[in-house]
């Protein structure tokens, strides 16, 4: 393994001990390795004392029917934990989650996009930004209506971003879908599309990226999961690097993370599956720094920040797809 990938799992380990410790109340476990993703994305360690005042200021400026106080509570803290003024962070998360809430309707799914979205308004002013991300979601949804949700708006709003009309959009995801379709239903497929639509890359081209390190993983004894989760190894198919060389970082990072306690045990621990995608998430902290030629049509802030959207998403959805499957079940 080589050192800068060790360097992120000894600091998202350590990070996630802490979360843990301090959104102890959280009931799903999600929220810890995305909690710990954030810090390690930011450079940050998490400071107990920190998350504490975080929590005390999402409290006093967010009511109690807030997103921001619901299932994107531990996230927004953790966002807010690396900012240098949570106050002014929070304000305009609430001002932006407004203008998503006006346009798309309310959603959970806007509070992290609405906390990223002053980061964004350096490319595109926000009303530009979502008017247009609305465009491409109705025209997303006017092909699939019943799998096209909340989470499908916020990567519309990724790739309103990019210079094309929705009609450009649809045709290319939609491409990209026929290509993923054996790697999940059509609501896993589509979101991965849409990640593989954000970058620049042609299109035949990321699309084997996929299917490679799919398939290449599957090779190497690494089942992953055929659910929402493909998201994030979408994410990682269009990384700057040769896919053999992916193949072996997430490898890699699985097998580091094998030995490290919240991946070990049968009940108490995540599966091997989880494991797997929380590898493919650390595997884009080594190749998103400054100077990463991902996706370079988008500024290395922006570039992080989809990122940031495609962990939170993979992570989320997969989560409540377990818990659906558990649910029809009992």
């Amino acid at each position: 393994m080589r050192d800068s990938l060790k360097r992120i799992c000894d600091e998202y380990i350590k990070n996630y001990e802490a979360v843990r410790k301090e959104v102890k109340h959280e009931a799903i476990s999600y929220v810890y390795p995305l909690g710990a993703y954030i810090f390690t994305a930011n450079g940050k360690t998490a400071d107990p004392e920190v998350i504490k005042k975080c929590k005390q200021i999402v409290k006093e400026n967010a009511g109690t029917l807030s997103a921001f106080r619901g299932n994107a509570h531990a996230p927004t803290v953790c966002m807010l934990a690396v900012s240098s003024d949570p106050e002014s962070e929070i304000k305009s998360a609430l001002e932006y989650n407004k203008m998503l809430s006006a346009v798309f309707g309310s959603s959970d799914h806007f509070a992290g996009l609405s906390l990223m979205m002053k980061r964004l308004e350096a490319s595109c002013k926000a009303e530009d930004l979502i008017t247009r991300g609305k465009e491409i979601f109705d025209a997303v949804k006017k092909k699939h209506r019943f799998v096209t949700g909340a989470e499908d708006a916020v990567m519309s709003v990724l790739l309103a971003l990019k210079n094309r009309t929705p009609e450009q959009v649809v045709e290319e995801t939609e491409k990209i879908m026929a290509e993923l379709k054996p790697y999940g239903d059509t609501n896993a497929v589509q979101t991965a599309a849409q990640v593989l639509a954000v970058s620049d890359m042609p299109t035949e081209e990321k699309c084997s990226r996929f299917k490679a390190l799919f398939d290449g993983l599957r090779e190497r004894g690494r089942k992953y999961s055929k659910n929402l989760s493909i998201a994030m190894l979408a994410g990682a198919a269009v990384l700057d690097a040769d896919v053999n060389t992916l193949l072996d970082d997430i490898c890699a990072v699985d097998d580091e993370l094998a030995q490290q306690t919240p991946y070990k045990g049968t009940f108490t621990g995540f599966n091997k599956s989880e494991r797997l995608m929380h590898s493919a998430m650390l595997l884009s902290l080594d190749y998103c720094s400054e100077g990463s030629d991902y996706m370079t049509a988008i500024s290395n802030v922006t570039t992080m920040f989809v990122t940031n959207e495609i962990v939170t998403l993979s992570i989320l959805m997969a989560d409540s797809a377990l818990v659906a499957t558990i649910l029809s079940v009992t």
